[in-house]
Parts: C-alpha cells; sequence; structure tokens
C-alpha cells in the first residue's frame, strides 16, 4: 500500500510533460492552423519608421495601478496577459531586475480585459522602434511575446474631422 501511495503523487516533471503535451496538441490540427494565424498576425509588421519596419497597434488603453501620466504615447509592450496580477508581477520584475519604468495598461481585445505590459515608454516613435527591434540591447530578461511591438496611444477625446 505504501509503494502504491508513493507510485501515484504527482511531480513537476509529471506537470511539464503534460503541459508540454497540450501545447503540443494546440499547435496541430485545426488549433494549429488557429494558432499560426495569431502568430502571424502577432509578428506581422506593418508600420515603417526611418527605413524600417516594427509592429505598432493603435488602442485606447487605461493604466493599471499607476497614474495616468506614466503612460507615454508610444510603448514597446514585452508581454500580454489575461490576468493583472501576472501582467503586474512581470512590471514589477522589469522595474527591479531591469531598472527600467514599466508600466501595466489594459484594454479590452475580443470582450476580454488583456493587460500589456510596457517595458519602458516613449514620446519619440523612433526611440521606441529602436528599444523594439532589439529589446535585448536594454533588458536581460526574455520577451513573453512573439516579438516585442509599440503601442500607440490613442486619445478617445480627440474628434476626428471627415
Amino acid at each position: 500500500m505504501v509503494a502504491a501511495l508513493c507510485s501515484c503523487h504527482t511531480t513537476e516533471k509529471n506537470y511539464r510533460e503534460s503541459y508540454e503535451k497540450t501545447i503540443e496538441l494546440n499547435r496541430s490540427g485545426e488549433r494549429g492552423e488557429e494558432y499560426q494565424n495569431q502568430l502571424a498576425e502577432r509578428t506581422h509588421y506593418n508600420y515603417v519608421v526611418d527605413g524600417d519596419s516594427i509592429r505598432m497597434r493603435n488602442l485606447y488603453f487605461n493604466v493599471t495601478d499607476d497614474e495616468p501620466e506614466v503612460a507615454k504615447t508610444y510603448g514597446v509592450v514585452v508581454a500580454e496577459f489575461q490576468q493583472k496580477f501576472n501582467a503586474l508581477s512581470c512590471r514589477d520584475r522589469l522595474r527591479n531586475q531591469e531598472r527600467l519604468p514599466s508600466y501595466v495598461v489594459y484594454s479590452k481585445l475580443k470582450g476580454e480585459e488583456t493587460y500589456f505590459v510596457i517595458a519602458k515608454g516613449f514620446d519619440d516613435i523612433y526611440e521606441a522602434a529602436t528599444f523594439a527591434k532589439n529589446p535585448e540591447k536594454y533588458m536581460k530578461m526574455k520577451v513573453l511575446v512573439p516579438m516585442a511591438w509599440v503601442l500607440a496611444k490613442v486619445n478617445p477625446k480627440k474628434e476626428v474631422k471627415k
């Protein structure tokens, strides 16, 4: 009976193997096509800055757990989360380990709140593009999105003239 109890407990290795199998299944078959389409969209260069291409998105967002003034016009996104706690933990690691003025913003995408971790904000698109193209020059922590990209602040109060 003791041998049965000892052999049935879960280990980190069991969890890891299960996780890897699930990831592999999600990246194959119909789910795999969806994953590949999402990955292609998330790594698509769509904006040219000084002759160099970057990925940039214009979104209206709110700042999480900081003053709104902390958000610059352009922020380099290095992680995205569905849970606020995970985003704030990543921001804190960037602040403490990398000494970057990081912050978290959130926006509703497809009906769900998505939290974006901004490694550093800029008022100049050229500086933001330089950071986004080579984040490893400015931080040791691994980028947790397929590639770093620039989030441009959209001001909802501005009227667009037709």
